[in-house]
């Protein structure tokens, strides 16, 4: 994977909040390495060690689309649905910004097979309005 150079503005992400953690009572000891502070009850994110990770994850993300993958963008917070939807199709990407079902993706063949025919029922449907 060759690497590349991300314009990550950790002043941007300051102001975007992107710092800003979960609550300090419900927290996955695991991400202690990624914490940098705990403020007023929310853990701070270390904005360094996010930016790296950051390009790294564009790195990723550019060599799988040079490669032709197909990506799945979820969204399903009410802020962020629009973006989700404008990004996904701007880069002709799937996507889900409303309510995420549960086993969409760890059972697939049925999610799929309704899916399948939820697609025949709207050509179905569209035939008879044509009609």
């Amino acid at each position: 994977m060759a690497r590349r150079y991300w314009n990550i503005n950790l002043e941007e992400m300051l102001e975007a909040g992107v710092h800003f953690g979960h609550g300090t009572r419900k927290w996955n000891p695991r991400m202690a390495p990624y914490i940098s502070a705990k403020r007023k009850g929310i853990h701070i994110t270390n904005l360094t060690r996010t930016a790296h990770f950051l390009s790294e994850a564009c790195d990723l993300v550019f060599d799988a689309a040079s490669k032709g993958k197909q990506f799945l963008i979820v969204g399903t917070k009410n802020k962020a649905a629009d973006s989700v939807a404008r990004a996904a199709i701007r880069s002709r990407c799937h996507y889900v910004n409303k309510k995420w079902l549960g086993g969409m993706l760890t059972n697939w063949p049925t999610t799929e097979t309704r899916l399948h025919k939820f697609r025949d029922l709207r050509i179905e449907q569209n035939k008879r309005t044509i009609a």
